[in-house]
């Protein structure tokens, strides 16, 4: 089961960083998004809940991943640099964000998901199509499949806009809100599209792309 669509960013780069493989992702607007799985995880000594860059081991496996990630897309992260980590299956998803001036890292972690559940795919699809290019600021976003149902685990960058609330109170329903939530769903859901799954999703429903979700 997957999300086939069409991807307008540098594609994403599988590399091994102290033996582990992860996924490195340099987007259009100049942010680098790293997904590491909890096996990656592992491998670095790490939790989500231990990363905070006063941490000698988060530390060290950022300036590995860093390293990797200036080697292979040319990421510059010699200035100030902003870091937002969300859990997403049982691993996390960074966000760097280059913003400027002297050499500074601030780290955080982002919390607060809100999880909706959806009837079928032919809904998904309306949603995407009724969200079009207006897609909110994310900083994540997966979809699972869960008991012939779909599941959206949201990340917001902002407060949800009245429209966005509108569009989802039609298209689905709450079910749930919070890092329980959103564990439990991805524990007993079966993921399709992790990390971006509504920009993806709504990106090639909005430019007439051939995407769809197997089932």
């Amino acid at each position: 089961m997957g999300v086939s669509l069409k991807q307008e960013h540098t594609p994403q780069i599988l590399s091994r960083t102290g033996g582990t493989a992860v996924k490195i992702d340099l987007l259009e607007n100049g942010c680098l998004k790293i997904l590491l799985t909890e096996e990656d995880l592992r491998d670095f000594h790490l939790t989500f809940e231990d990363l905070d860059y006063n941490n000698d081991s988060t530390r060290s496996a950022l300036q590995q991943l860093l390293e990797t990630a200036r080697r292979e897309t040319g990421f510059d992260a010699s200035g100030n640099l902003i870091i937002e980590a969300l859990p997403v299956d049982g691993g996390c998803l960074l966000l760097l964000t280059p913003a400027g001036g002297k050499r500074h890292v601030r780290m955080k972690r982002v919390v607060g998901p809100y999880i909706f559940e959806l009837d079928d795919v032919d809904t998904v699809l309306h949603l995407a199509k009724s969200v079009g290019g207006n897609t909110p600021p994310m900083f994540g976003s997966s979809l699972y499949r869960f008991n012939k149902r779909y599941r959206l685990v949201l990340y917001p960058g902002a407060p949800l806009s009245r429209e966005m609330g509108n569009l989802l109170c039609e298209f689905a329903h709450p079910a749930g809100e919070g890092d329980a939530a959103a564990a439990y769903t991805a524990e007993h859901g079966e993921s399709i599209a992790v990390g971006d799954a509504l920009n993806r999703i709504c990106a090639a429903m909005y430019k007439g792309t051939s995407g769809h979700i197997e089932h």
